[in-house]
């Protein structure tokens, strides 16, 4: 009997293992929304990470009690921000800008305490008609770990609702 559960569980072991090593190394996911707004009126809210918090973040409304700290850069490259909430909710990290380009693309380094790190950021695209496109992604190496592969997956799934949330309230303030 023994001997067929160290079996089952030498299987299951190397099917995590195959599903694993067979999963995309990198995790990348995206949304996007259109807005009636000008790039000039939208760039605010992507370029300072205090207005991202403050107004349309998904993550403030999941968890109001975590603590925020911003450095003296207000916005652009260099701009940084940590917050610290309940593990179960948004847990603890740091966004730092990296690169902004006006009017056109926002990317950001993420760093989640014991999740390790990832990028992610906005890109934006005027439609020409008093429209504007807002893309926001992520990506994520997760190296040659299998459970972090398989986790990178379903990267969409549990992402995905909160990134389309946060577009949508993006899309109130600006359209507001």
């Amino acid at each position: 009997m023994l001997t067929i559960v160290l079996y089952v569980l030498g299987g299951i072991v190397l099917l995590v293992l195959l599903i694993g090593f067979a999963s995309p190394q990198v995790a990348k996911m995206e949304r996007s929304v259109t807005i009636k707004a000008t790039p000039e009126k939208i760039w605010p809210y992507l370029n300072n990470l205090k207005l991202f918090v403050d107004n349309w973040s998904p993550w403030t409304e999941k968890d109001p009690d975590a603590a925020h700290e911003y450095n003296d850069i207000s916005e652009g490259v260099g701009s940084f921000y940590s917050w610290k909430g309940a593990p179960k909710k948004v847990g603890e990290g740091t966004m730092e800008i990296k690169t902004s380009e006006p009017l056109e693309l926002v990317k950001v380094h993420l760093q989640f305490k014991g999740r390790g790190d990832a990028l992610a950021g906005w890109i934006i695209r005027d439609n020409g008609d008093g429209t504007t496109m807002v893309t926001w992604d992520f990506e994520s190496d997760n190296g040659m770990n299998p459970i972090s592969r398989i986790f990178g997956r379903m990267m969409d799934k549990y992402l995905g609702p909160d990134y389309q949330k946060g577009l949508e309230k993006l899309k109130v303030v600006c359209e507001g």
